[in-house]
């Protein structure tokens, strides 16, 4: 019983951290491919891009701490 209810405390807390994660990761990867082909083009890529590898490296990180 007492193991059925620490799971109910930690399944939102969980659930949030996915969601989190793909969120995270969808948006780094959008954000690093819109740097990598804005780069050549008009230059402002090279700031898109940290940005969009940021995310990536929070939604790894979050998925480490799981």
């Amino acid at each position: 019983m007492k193991n059925f209810l620490i799971w109910l405390v930690k399944l939102p807390f969980v659930l949030i951290a996915i969601v989190l994660i793909v969120v995270l990761g969808v948006a780094g990867c959008v954000l690093s491919m819109l740097g990598v082909a804005l780069t050549p083009v008009f230059g402002i890529g090279l700031l898109v891009l940290p940005v969009g590898l940021i995310l990536l490296l929070a939604a790894w990180l979050i998925a480490k701490v799981l």
